[in-house]
């Protein structure tokens, strides 16, 4: 377990189902030794992979201890509380809700839109000044900012040179009140702890949604209830239309607030699939367009794409419930933002530039490259031999065949995952034993069909069968009904019926038969030997000498002080039997 990572995975816990794998739009797992763990180099930190895991192996970091530690430590904490706690925490105002917190023990609470205000109105200075055909990608979403940075290194110069609202938030509350204060980020986001980790000189902790319930639990608070108390107030100011960023077209919304020019274009795109594709699009026309302009002619003016990893914004965030819908969510934040104006903001913006400035440089991901001769290498691990043997199933949680060999080649996956050749393994593996096998072996349908025997199944059943053999070896799609007289007996079993274990006269011979259920109603198996046969002889010879040995033994337990030497010389006996069977085995084999 890697405790540094906002997400890790509980290895134990781990079921090898791949499925974090399959869902991961990044691919930045890594599998080894059947567990999967996130590669931290790869990821984009949108916690997509915690939410499906179905076993609960992947886990988001718990930094409840170093918040709670803070406030212990008798620092000056600030809270700061993101907008989609309206949709989370659905009935509880805003006053209520800082209440809450205070009895927690933090010493104010300042609402993250404010943050988000600060970098509304900047974004709206430069829309004002840009030239047409301008882009610009929002910063606000650091699970997008880290996506774009990784996977789309040529668009990162796109991203709007300012701190998200979180980071102006913290830097201008610590111009405010001192440095000697410490801000603790409230929220739906798994990012933002990277984000803390990253800049931990203006955010000491980052905290999410679940954290916040288990501590209000904890200290007996509940928020609906906490009484607002006078002293309780909102720092620096009340936040303005940035209480919209936690929906998707919110951002958009708050930058026009600001007197933007009328021939800005805006575009909103939430969840990292849409992005992508949105992403594609921009590329192609940027390749197409810059070689003879440079921007995106057939804009009149400046396009701003905002940009929101989770679907619909961050009311859909990783570390929110997900009973709600996501109609209530958006309607509980709107009415969260309605009214609101902005304040004192107006003035100061033009004095904290240095709080909003933030680059953002390109950190391009290794891309996967292999030779076609190793890929070739690759998939002849997995049984794949030529292009028809590559099915692209996506059941290792590739979308094909060669992306999962190039996953293998740098060490991220391994053959296991491919079920097709898993299967194909398994049933060669199976093949291979029922061959060896010297008794008969027989599976059979719920129509009696049989689906797999061995030769020696058909050299017992006679001529007829091996002549069938010939024709088609394993006799698949023969009735069993047509081939032996006593099939009445998987017919019970398939039935329902217990194991069947008994002696058979066939063709002038006496099999030993074994029918047993594979599938209740579904299959059925049999395995048959010709006590006749030597090998068959001996073996029951060897098997019953055994099995006086043992209840020899249990005897000796009881009453050894009767039997004396009688019992070792007994045992010593029945022992020189099976020695003279195994040794006269080995000598027969040579």
């Amino acid at each position: 377990m890697d405790v540094l990572n906002p997400i890790y995975t509980e290895k134990a816990a781990c079921q090898d189902c791949y499925k974090c794998v399959r869902q991961c739009s990044v691919k930045a797992i890594r599998v080894e030794n059947g567990r999967a763990a996130v590669v931290k180099d790869l990821c984009i930190l949108c916690g997509h992979c915690v939410e499906v895991c179905p076993a609960g192996a992947k886990k988001v970091r718990n930094d409840l201890g170093r918040a709670k530690k803070l406030i212990e430590s008798g620092k000056r904490v600030i809270a700061s509380l993101a907008p989609s706690f309206a949709s989370e925490f659905p009935g509880v105002d805003l006053n209520r809700m800082a209440a809450a917190l205070t009895r927690l023990g933090f010493w104010a609470v300042s609402e993250t839109a404010w943050g988000a205000d600060l970098v509304a109105k900047a974004v709206a200075q430069q829309l004002q000044t840009a030239a047409p055909g301008t882009i610009l990608l929002s910063s606000a979403c650091p699970t997008v900012v880290e996506y774009i940075a990784k996977y789309r290194p040529a668009l990162a110069d796109r991203i709007t040179g300012l701190a998200s609202p979180l980071m102006a938030q913290a830097r201008e509350l610590h111009r405010l009140y001192g440095d000697d204060c410490a801000v603790v980020f409230i929220g739906p986001c798994i990012s933002k702890k990277q984000e803390a980790d990253d800049y931990g000189q203006d955010i000491a902790v980052a905290i999410d949604f679940e954290d916040l319930r288990a501590w209000f639990t904890e200290e007996k608070v509940v928020p609906s209830l906490a009484v607002p108390h006078p002293e309780v107030t909102l720092i620096p100011e009340r936040a303005g239309k940035g209480a919209l960023y936690p929906v998707d077209g919110g951002m958009i919304a708050a930058i026009k607030s600001w007197n933007v020019p009328a021939q800005v274009t805006f575009m909103s795109f939430s969840g990292i699939e849409e992005i992508e594709r949105a992403l594609d699009d921009l590329e192609l026309a940027l390749e197409q367009d810059e070689a003879q302009h440079g921007s995106l002619q057939q804009f009149s003016g400046p396009l701003f794409l905002e940009l929101l990893a989770c679907p619909g914004g961050c009311v859909n965030g990783p570390r929110t419930k997900k009973r709600t819908g996501t109609i209530k969510k958006r309607l509980s934040v709107l009415e969260y933002g309605q009214n609101r104006v902005a304040g004192s903001i107006a003035q100061t913006l033009p004095d904290i530039e240095h709080v909003l400035f933030q680059s953002w440089a390109a950190k391009p991901v290794k891309q996967d490259e292999a030779g076609e001769q190793l890929l070739a290498e690759a998939l002849r691990r997995t049984g794949k031999f030529s292009r028809e043997d590559e099915l692209n199933c996506g059941g290792c949680g590739y979308d094909t065949c060669r992306d999962f060999a190039r996953a293998m080649l740098v060490g991220r996956a391994e053959p296991d995952m491919c079920v097709s050749y898993m299967r194909k393994l398994a049933q060669k593996k199976a093949n291979g034993l029922i061959r060896a096998i010297p008794s008969g072996v027989v599976i059979v349908d719920a129509h009696l069909t049989i689906v797999e025997c061995n030769y020696n199944f058909a050299r017992i059943l006679g001529d007829e069968a091996l002549a069938l053999w010939d024709a088609k070896p394993g006799l698949e799609g023969a009735s069993l009904e047509k081939l032996l007289p006593f099939y009445r007996y998987f017919q019970d079993v398939l039935g329902g019926a217990e194991a069947i274990d008994r002696d058979i006269r066939f063709n002038n011979r006496i099999l030993h038969a074994t029918i047993f259920g594979i599938e209740r109603g579904a299959y059925a198996g049999g395995v048959f030997q010709d006590v006749t046969a030597p090998w068959v002889q001996k073996d029951r010879v060897v098997s019953q000498a055994r099995k006086v040995i043992t209840r020899n033994l249990a005897v000796v337990q009881k009453i050894a002080f009767l039997l004396g030497e009688n019992a070792a010389e007994t045992e010593a006996t029945l022992n020189s039997i099976i020695e003279s069977f195994e040794k006269s085995e080995a000598g027969h084999e040579r």
